[in-house]
């Protein structure tokens, strides 16, 4: 059966759509890591420099300080990391929950790495840890949203 010129249209706007919301998958995917990288890269996002900035700003003792800090840290592994599973999950074609945590926790892994070569950063293990575990629940989230 011959496709006729409405139907020809559709699907053409249907994978025109496709391309350009992997294309801003991509996009997004990009400035994730270069954000990533940039925050690793600045000495003004070390876990002392946070410490004593939220001690400055809200003059808390240094004990309190230090897990308030702690929750902030641990909580943008958790929402960066989570966010950055869902967009490779998204770019990846084959939408495979494996590869978008594969390549999530190859990225955290790499980040790490990276702070250990800049002064005053040092790399966790944990840290990892987290990052892993958040990704894959981010994406075991989105495809169960997305399979309803």
């Amino acid at each position: 059966m011959k496709k006729t010129s409405s139907q020809h249209t559709r699907c053409s706007k249907h994978t025109l759509s496709k391309q350009r919301t992997r294309y801003f998958g991509l996009v997004m995917l990009a400035i994730a890591l270069g954000s990533i990288f940039m925050f690793t890269a600045f000495p003004t996002f070390t876990g002392e420099h946070t410490k004593s900035e939220i001690q400055q700003i809200t003059g808390m003792s240094e004990y309190s300080a230090y897990i308030m800090n702690a929750m902030i840290r641990k909580s943008a592994h958790i929402l960066i990391y989570g966010c950055l599973g869902i967009l490779f999950y998204h770019v990846i074609k084959k939408r495979s929950i494996w590869y978008a945590w594969v390549l999530t926790t190859i990225i955290a892994s790499l980040d790490e790495w990276h702070q250990s070569l800049v002064p005053g950063r040092s790399p966790l293990f944990q840290d990892v840890v987290i990052d892993a575990i958040a990704a894959f629940v981010f994406i075991v989230v989105v495809f169960f949203m997305k399979n309803k």
